[in-house]
């Protein structure tokens, strides 16, 4: 699901209903923070975290922490539960592979 006319299940729901701008939005962070990542890159992604959060980089370790793939029942039911937009600014490449329609 990358595009206008192919958005994910429940696009129409009113919890998950977006404006054009925002569905273009949705689709243009899909493309950018959707990256596949290895168990190797996802451990030195969360050590780095670790890092920042012990140097009180809270900030930096956010966006770091966005990058990394979002577990995908977590994503799943968040979705369910409070909509695209509260999941649309993290990693969903895993939880797209898992749930192919629901991202």
């Amino acid at each position: 699901m990358t595009d206008m006319q192919h958005k994910p299940n429940g696009w129409n729901e009113p919890l998950n209903q977006m404006t054009d701008d925002e569905w273009k939005e949705y689709f243009r962070l899909r493309e950018e923070l959707d990256i596949e990542m290895s168990e190797e890159e996802m451990s030195k992604a969360y050590d780095r975290v670790d890092e920042l959060l012990d140097h009180h980089k809270d900030h930096e370790a956010f966006l770091l922490m966005k990058k990394i793939p979002f577990q995908p029942r977590l994503a799943y039911v968040l979705k369910l539960g409070m909509g695209l937009k509260e999941v649309m600014f993290y990693n969903l490449s895993e939880a797209k592979r898992e749930y192919p329609n629901e991202f």
